[in-house]
């Protein structure tokens, strides 16, 4: 049974170039810019559901390091708390199944989603985030970009938000920037209302977790807030995760292309976030 394109649930076939390293106390896949380059800034990725492990996260961590020059780190927040790979495909076969067999595959699903949330509710990973972030900001001088996807979208926003947790005592913030896909848990407007750093957002018109009508509302409030620059890429037909669990098989396909694209649209996020606080 083959996944529907309901929902983007693709393991890459491509093999991590970077390294697994420790960086301030956890677990966090390294990928640099290519031999020579010095980086032009920093990039953390706040990954999915299927964490650092996942090898669709450490080859994105690879495209960023290689076609920005940053040095690109995916910490692993969930201390091995990641859901399985085996959930999207879970979910995946549950639209496309026949009334007999939506119940396994609803069970097989919550099954794995329940303890994943449970592990990895806002109260214990937040904490770990804010105080690596902290590490990091306050070890480096090259400027720092967030970039979420699904669960970490939530996370890379909130980075984006003025509180004592988000800012080293002297009141900088953690981060420069952030860049989100299809982010997962945002509530709007509560969340979209208190961005007040660069935040780019690239989201699917057919993402079943985050729907069209509430992505525009998104999109008109950072519109009209002046407290920080702000955009709303929308991808025609493209489903929850297509940034970075969309097949990249056929090169030519729709969906390689808006994977592609949203790569694009954050490194040049990145480098305009970067440019405008002076490092570049």
């Amino acid at each position: 049974m083959s996944c529907p394109e309901c929902f983007s649930g693709h393991v890459s076939l491509d093999e991590p170039l970077g390294n697994i390293e420790q960086v301030y106390g956890r677990r966090t896949y390294v990928a640099k810019p290519p031999s020579g380059k010095q980086p032009l800034g920093i990039v953390v990725i706040i990954a999915d559901a299927f964490g650092m492990p996942f090898v669709n996260n450490q080859i994105l961590a690879d495209h960023y390091a290689a076609l920005g020059q940053y040095t690109v780190y995916l910490p692993d927040f969930m201390d091995g708390g990641e859901a399985p790979v085996r959930m999207m495909y879970n979910i995946a076969y549950f639209s496309e199944s026949s009334w007999l067999w939506k119940p396994y595959y609803a069970v097989a699903f919550a099954m794995d989603l329940m303890p994943h949330l449970w592990r990895n509710r806002m109260g214990v990973c937040w904490p770990r985030m804010t105080s690596w972030f902290s590490a990091l900001r306050s070890d480096v001088s090259l400027p720092i970009a967030a970039a979420g996807f699904c669960w970490g979208g939530l996370h890379a926003v909130m980075l984006t938000h003025d509180r004592a947790d988000t800012k080293l005592p002297s009141g900088r913030p953690l981060i420069d920037a952030s860049f989100v896909a299809h982010p997962s848990n945002l509530v709007v407007p509560g969340d979209i209302e208190k961005v007040k750093l660069p935040l780019s957002i690239a989201i699917g018109d057919d993402d079943f977790v985050m729907p069209l009508h509430q992505a525009r509302q998104a999109e008109q409030m950072l519109e009209k807030s002046g407290d920080a620059q702000a955009e709303v890429v929308f991808y025609s037909g493209a489903r929850h995760g297509f940034a970075v669990r969309a097949s990249r098989s056929t090169p030519d396909s729709k969906e390689t292309r808006q994977a592609k694209e949203a790569e694009e649209q954050a490194i040049a996020w990145f480098k305009k976030q970067f440019a405008a606080v002076g490092h570049q």
